[in-house]
């Protein structure tokens, strides 16, 4: 296994505060908040020798020599910034004078260079261009664009690197490929460029090695069929509309997926998701030497027989073959008129990452829910808001979808062994989890004191939140898609109709999970927008599958022939997508009354016709488009859901058939309008997503309070709202009418404590640490009002504690100081002060932190 090495941390900085640097002046802070993954693309990194150094507060490998620049913000300009100022200072406290004075200064500053030309603003699409064609000089190094992150790549981030390394790792990245330049000639795809050539940036867990003298490379098999769907293209109004017709569906059964023999799998494991240069599939667990011994031609040794490729006169022999991969999963195809054929390109492909050695990167496999179990030992898994409300639930059918997670939440209140087991199994280096969890294990007294009270009821509070929006657990798992397995196997020795496939194993709706038994369940899959996403399945033996593959309880055999599957499920594929499955009765019950009455939906919105040559002025152009993807992702998934609350609002009023029926246009409109978000980070559409959103917003039947679960899903703070007949109201109904917990006698917290001299106590050493807590929990509260990425402000928050966490570490606490600092925490009324403190003292001191307290019924 070749060494992989730890996450490098990275500046992640506004464009807006790089431009105020060049052009202002302005001081830049580094926050090292960015991160570039244990990953291949690392494992080059460190082979070409970044630069990377340590800081003695933080265990964090860091480097300057690639930023990650986000475009949040605009540059404003000067008369801007000084109405902003003007309006601060008129709001500062009068003790502030000195802070007020070094405002006006600035004011005054700006005001003699008003006509500068740097005062003038500049808009996020020119901030970008500008940065892209230029790069930027910092601490004497420029820096230039270099490509997307993998995590980053729908959001409009860019990694930037120094310029004497872009040559070296863009050669790397794109295969040694000359793309500049020549775009125009060989009609790049710059979009799915951009997108690829990320793949070695992604996240990997460990490596393996597969010799490209193994790789079978077969032709991709589509299933066509027509059914009756809804279309959505674009009406007579030039808005997107949705037509039911009979239309041609269209399923690449193997998309993304590929067949590894079982030698290479550890652990259990059927499916490993494999990165490696513009390479991207989820690999499964078979035993394709089985198979092949098993299905060799009579009268020829097994060791003579050869399989043929999909190139034309090209074969491999079938005792070499240990995986079998489609084009789908090998994205350097698209690019084949560079050298010329596929077949070259394949080649090509084989000589590069045998320069690497044939290192695969492993990003994940197929993972059993955490979310507990069941009375009767069935795995749980939590259900989305959007499953939930593309449902016609009743309160009732919600009164008893919730019965175990009321149940739970009754138990949390008042069973001290369960809530800690709880609070345990979600500790972590940010919460106060572990430290309370010690002190109960050393005497259970802790859940009667005001500060153990107060963080019981918080939790439980955020809790009942997390249930109302919508994650409520059911019976059930996600599963990893399998897409028809035996015909892929049998397609590998040329014995699939690949014009005409006919299913083997599993026919129309049928799966195979070892999750549950012979039954029907329910599944669904993210993204989720409407009843037509939900699948009705019929789960069924089938040991001809068992045969040829190792698979465990969280991987599901699909069909695809004849079967809109991938439309149903959202245009699904099999490169490591999952579907959440349940057995639970009441959704089934409920999934069975309308499964069918809500056609699956089409795409047939046109693409871009738009050329890109592959430069830094184009590549600006795609990632500015590509950086609003985020806000259309998040303004479709919430008008799909004001509308979908209205439609079974009208729906349980009984409103006419035509008007339901003109809303569920409106839906699968936003069902499309989805998955063309997400499908944005490769793939340009022919449409303004944002008038196309708005056209929906404007409807006559939507109203203007939006429900009453939008408080807890929406990012806005002040929604007006409404009670709607929908199932989330519905649930915040429900979780509205919770009993309250059993009543606690009140300890306060020193009786808790050994007693010791508080006289002996070391008050200089006291007033250093509470210094020290506050300064940390300041700087904590202000990374919460800091817009960034939820990953970015928990390693921020992270490297807050680890900073002032080293300094109490390096202190020597005695036992009386220890005790005066506890019990004095009583007295003060900063609790969430108090509870850092608590929490810092068990982190940095534990030994003496725990000999403080009187032990009884001490586990530890």
């Amino acid at each position: 296994m070749t060494e992989l090495h730890k996450p490098v941390y990275i500046p992640s900085i506004e464009a807006s505060d790089i431009y105020n640097h060049m052009v202002r002046g302005r001081e830049l802070d580094l926050k090292y908040i960015g991160m570039i993954p244990t990953s291949l693309e690392l494992n080059k990194l460190i082979n070409l020798g970044i630069k990377t150094f340590k800081k003695k507060t933080n265990d964090k490998i860091l480097s300057n020599d690639i930023i990650n620049i986000k475009f949040k913000h605009r540059v404003d300009s000067g008369l801007n910034i000084i109405k902003r100022l003007k309006v601060k200072i008129a709001n500062l406290e009068q003790s502030k004078k000195d802070y007020k004075e070094k405002l006006e200064e600035f004011i005054e500053l700006i005001n003699s260079e008003i006509n500068d030309e740097k005062w003038s603003g500049v808009s996020y699409s020119d901030l970008r261009l500008k940065l892209y064609s230029e790069g930027f000089v910092y601490n004497k190094i420029k820096y230039v664009p270099y490509k997307r992150s993998s995590a980053k790549s729908r959001i409009g981030q860019v990694l930037f690197i120094k310029e004497k390394l872009y040559e070296p790792m863009i050669k790397w990245s794109r295969m040694k490929l000359e793309f500049r330049g020549r775009s125009k000639e060989y009609k790049i795809d710059y979009p799915s460029l951009l997108a690829y050539e990320s793949l070695v940036g992604s996240s990997i867990e460990s490596t393996i090695e597969i010799s490209s003298s193994n790789i079978l490379i077969i032709n991709d098999v589509e299933s066509i069929f027509r059914q009756n769907t809804s279309v959505v293209r674009t009406g007579n109004d030039g808005f997107l509309d949705s037509f039911e017709e009979e239309s041609n569906i269209k399923n690449s059964l193997f998309d993304g997926e590929s067949l590894l023999d079982e030698k290479y799998f550890k652990d259990g494991k059927s499916m490993i998701l494999l990165r490696n240069h513009m390479f991207k599939s989820a690999a499964f667990n078979c035993k394709i030497q089985d198979f092949l011994r098993d299905n060799c031609p009579e009268g020829i040794p097994f060791n003579d027989w050869k399989i043929p490729t999909m190139f034309k006169n090209d074969f491999m022999f079938a005792k070499d073959v240990h995986l079998i991969i489609t084009p789908s999963s090998l994205k350097a195809l698209k690019f084949s008129s560079i050298l010329g054929t596929d077949k070259k390109m394949w080649d090509h492909w084989k000589k590069i990452i045998s320069l690497d050695k044939c290192i695969f990167g492993v990003c994940k496999s197929e993972k059993r829910s955490k979310r507990g179990y069941g009375e009767s030992g069935n795995v749980l898994q939590q259900i989305s808001y959007q499953m939930l409300n593309s449902l016609p639930l009743t309160q009732r059918d919600i009164h008893y979808l919730t019965l175990f997670e009321r149940a739970y939440i009754e138990q949390l209140k008042n069973n001290d062994e369960l809530f800690v087991e709880y609070i345990k199994d979600n500790a972590n280096d940010m919460n106060t989890n572990e430290m309370f969890a010690d002190l109960y294990d050393i005497n259970h007294d802790l859940v009667n004191t005001k500060i153990f009270r107060n963080f019981r009821k918080n939790i439980i509070s955020s809790y009942v939140t997390h249930i109302k929006n919508g994650k409520v657990r059911l019976s059930g798992d996600y599963c990893v898609m399998l897409g028809n397995p035996l015909e892929f196997l049998y397609h590998s020795i040329g014995l699939l109709d690949t014009i005409d496939p006919k299913p083997i194993a599993l026919k129309s709706n049928e799966v195979y999970t070892k999750l549950f038994g012979q039954k029907e369940i329910t599944g669904f899959r993210n993204p989720h927008t409407s009843p037509s996403n939900v699948l009705l399945a019929n789960n069924i033996l089938a040991p001809e599958i068992d045969r040829y593959f190792n698979l465990s309880d969280n991987i599901v055999c699909v069909n695809a022939i004849g079967f809109p599957l991938q439309d149903i499920l959202s245009g699904c594929d099999y490169d490591s997508d999952t579907v959440l499955l349940s057995d639970n009765e009441q959704l089934l019950f409920i999934v069975k009354r309308i499964y069918g009455k809500y056609k699956v939906c089409i795409n047939n919105v046109a693409s871009s016709k738009k050329h890109y040559n592959v430069c830094n002025k184009d590549m600006a152009a795609i990632d500015n488009e590509l950086s609003n993807s985020q806000k259309y992702i998040g303004r479709t998934v919430n008008t799909g859901q004001l509308c979908m609350s209205r439609y079974w609002d009208m729906y349980h009023q009984n409103f006419g058939t035509e008007q339901l029926e003109n809303l569920l246009k409106k839906i699968d409109v936003v069902t499309v309008l989805s998955g063309i978000c997400i499908d944005l980070a490769k793939k340009m559409f022919d449409i303004n997503i944002n008038k196309e959103i708005e056209n929906i917003s404007r409807y006559k039947e939507l109203r203007k309070e939006k429900p009453l679960f939008w408080k807890y899903v929406s990012q806005s703070d002040n929604v007006l709202t409404a009670s709607y007949k929908c199932p989330m109201d519905f649930l915040f109904n429900e979780m509205q009418s919770l009993a309250k917990g059993n009543g606690k006698n009140d300890i306060p917290l020193e009786d808790l404590l050994l007693k010791k001299e508080i006289s002996k106590s070391d008050r200089k050493q006291e007033q250093k640490i509470y210094n020290y807590i506050e300064s940390m929990n300041a700087k904590i509260n202000n990374t919460y009002a800091k817009q960034m990425t939820e990953n970015e402000r928990e390693r921020k928050i992270e490297d807050i504690i680890k900073y002032y966490s080293f300094f109490v570490r390096k202190l020597t606490i005695g036992e009386d100081t220890m005790y005066s600092m506890i019990s004095k925490l009583t007295k003060n009324k900063k609790e969430n002060i108090a509870s850092r403190l608590l929490n810092t003292l068990h982190s940095t001191q534990k030994e003496t932190f725990l000999k403080a307290f009187l032990a009884k019924n001490s586990t530890l």
